[in-house]
């Protein structure tokens, strides 16, 4: 008797949820469907696919490479893709950020700062640092140490005793807040426990689950700087907002931070192949060098350094080599910035805001994530060939960087003529 499989979906109730829509290929901002209908990529597959499906320079470069090799064991072997990324990648980067380690995905991105952070604060003689800091509307993976650094939240309730204590900070909402709002809780932490403190993480410029609340530059700044008068580490989880989402290659290099961990993914392959790295500096990679096997980082994964995901990285960071991210991302955010300022005068909007290829409309309502309002409002944009996942009451847009203008204003009126069939 043939035994019935079946496909368990990511953030999905499947007793509730429609039929997946089967997808025949997809190309630049859209995903074509086998019926033949196009489907605009208004989130770029959760946040993956950044110069568009298909480029034909990424797709010709893992095809080079899957006719050399795909996979070595990455603690005895290197291969050219892998030194030619980091070689790269140290075009993009301060001096500093100058020791990589690979992983899979951006929630193993986390894992591994984390880790690396607290065994370099044990191995400095700074074993009572067990502590991490956080913010009240992070979102950092789902992993059992990311989820730990994470908000208390409808992603994270079900797993409350799998998650590890962390020091949770309040913050402000919305960048028109005072900046007390968001460093003075994070101030009373650091006077309380600063010595127990291993390190602060947090989404430069945009917290992208949360809410995509965007955040003031010198919170980020004020809060960095004190963490490293108190020997805390900083850990920037930039998965979401590297790559020249926030109109620069990574977000923080709009603030004057250098963090002590970069953690990338997503975007770092194009969003063809995963990938996960963690960028640290020479003093914590040198706390690891010793005689002794009990010093090493004791992580890997089966797939660490995958040639083929190398590979398009190399592609991915070829093309941004050649491009102007500013002059590129300049008029999504035109066009982002223009509608929403005609529409927040049509609709009850809470906010509305913009950062780079990023634009959010935050309804005057009170949603939650995966809500009846979420799943009628995804389902109204793809009956008119739009792809959005909104977050609880805030709907937002991240589109492919080779989107035109014309198909995010045709993408906000069907946002808001959704909304609109939604309240009325």
């Amino acid at each position: 008797m043939h035994r019935l499989m079946r496909i368990w979906r990511p953030y999905t109730q499947m007793q509730t949820a429609l039929p997946p829509l089967p997808v025949k290929d997809a190309e630049g901002a859209y995903i074509n469907l086998k019926c033949g209908r196009k489907i605009f990529d208004g989130i770029s597959s959760w946040w993956l696919i950044n110069h568009g499906h298909a480029n034909q320079e990424i797709t010709e470069a893992i095809s080079s490479q899957a006719k050399k090799i795909e996979q070595v064991v990455f603690a005895n072997f290197t291969h050219e893709p892998a030194e030619e990324l980091i070689e790269l990648l140290g075009t993009f980067l301060p001096k500093s950020l100058s020791s990589v380690f690979f992983s899979d995905n951006g929630s193993t991105a986390v894992e591994v700062a984390m880790k690396m952070a607290y065994q370099y604060q044990v191995q400095s003689g700074r074993s009572n640092r067990e502590k991490f800091i956080t913010f009240e509307k992070a979102y950092h993976g789902d992993t059992c140490g990311a989820m730990s650094v994470s908000a208390h939240s409808v992603f994270t309730n079900p797993y409350g005793k799998m998650r590890f204590e962390v020091l949770h900070a309040k913050q402000g909402c919305y960048l028109s807040d005072p900046i007390d709002n968001w460093v003075n809780d994070f101030e009373k932490i650091i006077q309380t426990h600063s010595d127990e403190i291993c390190a602060v993480i947090l989404e430069p410029l945009i917290q992208g689950a949360g809410g995509m609340v965007m955040w003031p530059v010198k919170a980020i700044e004020i809060i960095s700087q004190r963490a490293k008068e108190n020997n805390i580490l900083v850990i920037f989880d930039e998965v979401m907002t590297g790559f020249g989402r926030t109109g620069s290659m990574f977000a923080f290099e709009q603030t004057l931070v250098i963090p002590d961990f970069l953690c990338l993914s997503k975007g770092l392959t194009g969003g063809f192949l995963p990938m996960g790295l963690t960028i640290t500096t020479e003093q914590i990679f040198d706390a690891f060098l010793n005689d002794s096997a009990e010093k090493m980082f004791f992580h890997g994964h089966s797939f660490t350094g995958n040639a083929l995901s190398c590979a398009a990285s190399v592609a991915n960071l070829k093309l941004f080599q050649k491009m102007n991210i500013k002059k590129i991302i300049q008029p999504i955010e035109e066009a982002h910035k223009a509608f929403l300022e005609k529409c927040s005068r049509r609709l009850a909007i809470k906010e509305v805001r913009v950062c780079g290829s990023i634009g959010v409309l935050e309804l005057n309502m009170d949603y939650q994530y995966g809500n009846n309002f979420s799943q009628k409002m995804h389902q109204l944009a793809i009956n008119e060939n739009l792809f959005v996942r909104p977050l609880g009451n805030v709907i937002y847009l991240m589109p492919p960087f080779c989107s035109t203008s014309q198909e995010i204003e045709r993408s906000w009126e069907i946002i808001e003529n959704s909304i609109l069939e939604l309240i009325i």
